[in-house]
């Protein structure tokens, strides 16, 4: 078990570092499998970095097996002990299939996100669970109102 140790006041509590978890709506579109990982763990705040991955489509309009991809990147500051609250900003890179002249072609976007939610998450890890307003701004030009709910291991 990776675990970094904390002292304060001669008391030590082991702090997971990674968390997996499966996020349904959210940064990566209807469903994402992610990755974090803390970076900075100081008293009550920490700064997460985070990867995932989704699909909106397995097959393409041509019923070709050519699956969408969504890949969410996002950092995140969280403050509070087991109850916290999350902030962050982040991209998710789509490679989606279009129609071009009838024949399919993939396109690459580049969307902003930014998430403001609610995290339950024992600082020694175990279960989390997570929700909150997650908008985007889709292609860097349309707002897009959304939210995410989560659950997953910290380890």
């Amino acid at each position: 078990m990776m675990a970094y140790t904390l002292a304060a006041q001669h008391e030590e509590v082991s702090c997971a570092k990674n968390v997996l978890y499966l996020e349904g709506l959210g940064i990566g579109g209807f469903g994402s499998i992610n990755y974090e990982r803390n970076f900075i763990v100081v008293n009550a705040h920490q700064i997460n970095g985070r990867i995932g991955i989704s699909t909106l489509n397995i097959r393409d309009f041509t019923n070709q097996l050519n699956p969408d991809i969504i890949v969410p990147i996002a950092v995140n500051w969280l403050y509070g002990n087991r109850h916290k609250i999350e902030i962050g900003i982040g991209q998710a890179i789509t490679n989606i299939v279009v129609a071009d002249k009838g024949q399919p072609k993939r396109g690459f976007n580049l969307n902003a996100n930014f998430n403001i939610g609610y995290r339950y998450q024992k600082t020694s890890g175990g279960m989390v669970i997570r929700c909150g307003y997650t908008p985007f701004i889709e292609h860097y030009k349309n707002y897009k109102h959304w939210a995410g709910l989560s659950i997953g291991y910290a380890f």
